[in-house]
This record gives C-alpha cells, sequence and structure tokens, in this order.
C-alpha cells in the first residue's frame, strides 16, 4: 500500500495493468488527517475533473471513503485494468492506493 497526495492537479494513481485483481483508493479521514477537507474524483480510463456536476468529475470520495474492485472468481474480468486518475478539489488530499495482480500478489502500481 503506498501512500499518495492528491492535490487540484490531476495524478495517475495507476498506468493500464491487464493483470490487476483489485485495486482500492480510499481517501484518508479528516479524523485521522486534519487536512483532508475536500473531494477526490476518480477516473476510470479518463482524467476527471474537480467540479461536482460535471458530467467529467467521475467518482467522488468524501473523507474515509474508498473505491475498490475485486475479483470474485477465476476469469472474472469486472475489475477495470486500465489508468486510474484522481484529483483534488483542495491541495494535498492524503489517499493510500493498494492494488494485486494475478501472478505478483501485492504491487506498488
Amino acid at each position: 500500500m503506498r501512500t499518495l497526495f492528491i492535490g487540484t492537479t490531476p495524478v495517475l494513481v495507476s498506468s493500464p495493468n491487464p493483470n490487476r485483481q483489485y485495486w482500492r483508493l480510499e481517501f484518508t479521514p479528516s479524523s485521522v488527517v486534519a487536512g483532508n477537507t475536500g473531494h477526490v474524483f476518480v477516473g476510470r480510463g479518463f482524467v476527471p475533473n474537480g467540479v461536482v456536476g460535471d458530467p467529467n468529475q467521475g467518482d467522488v470520495l468524501n473523507p474515509g471513503a474508498f473505491i475498490d474492485e475485486e475479483t470474485n472468481y477465476p476469469g472474472d474480468t469486472s475489475v477495470f485494468k486500465g489508468a486510474i486518475w484522481a484529483v483534488a478539489d483542495a491541495a494535498s488530499q492524503q489517499t493510500t492506493y493498494d492494488e494485486k495482480n494475478l501472478d505478483q500478489g501485492a504491487a506498488t502500481a
């Protein structure tokens, strides 16, 4: 698991990975990191926009929220394997990212 600081400039959280079997992006709660007071916008395969209501905003994380995907059975193709992007509406929002691959176990993506 690695710590990422997401700001108002989009960040590539993870490059495309055809072997991805699990991924999780968690926005650290403000009770742990007092500066985490904004929102993090996550784009699967596109660079998200940090404006609430914009069609390109992607998935929105509030402090303490997370997004994860995991395969449920051998051959499950539901886990997104493309590039994962994030942007925040405030500077330096702390998140953690974890990813596991089919062959290698945990990865630093």
